[in-house]
């Protein structure tokens, strides 16, 4: 049996019927609370503990997805710049060290476009947060 926060063993039940409706409700705003399960947060709301609600911004959730493709993409671009650069420094050719000088340019810019799209995702997310 779980244990309450006073130590106290949970021995008693108490059962009660609700509605299908009702029931959903109280899984609905469960899930979005502290508790793990329904029995815990209806015990909680009869002893009137403090229950911690959790929101989940859908427009945040986006910008969270975006943000992480771009830390993806950056990652690769960072391995790309790394094989260059060690092609770079195996090659006595000048044609070929300016070669490899090239291919790592290239891979600056793309990573100048990630920081572009990552301070206009910054820049939105803060005019949500900004008062109007």
């Amino acid at each position: 049996m779980r244990k309450s926060k006073q130590n106290e063993r949970l021995t008693r039940v108490i059962g009660i019927r609700v509605s299908e409706i009702y029931y959903s409700k109280l899984e609905g705003l469960r899930k979005n609370s502290n508790c793990q399960t329904l029995a815990e947060f209806t015990r909680m709301i009869l002893q009137r503990e403090k229950i911690i609600w959790y929101h989940k911004n859908i427009g945040h959730e986006s910008i969270a997805v975006e943000l992480t493709a771009i830390r993806k993409e950056l990652k690769s671009i960072g391995i790309n710049i790394n094989q260059v650069t060690k092609y770079f420094h195996g090659t006595n050719l000048p044609s070929q060290k300016i070669f490899e000088a090239l291919k790592i340019l290239d891979e600056y810019k793309k990573v100048q476009g990630k920081i572009d799209s990552i301070s206009l995702l910054v820049g939105n997310l803060l005019n949500t947060w900004s008062p109007k």
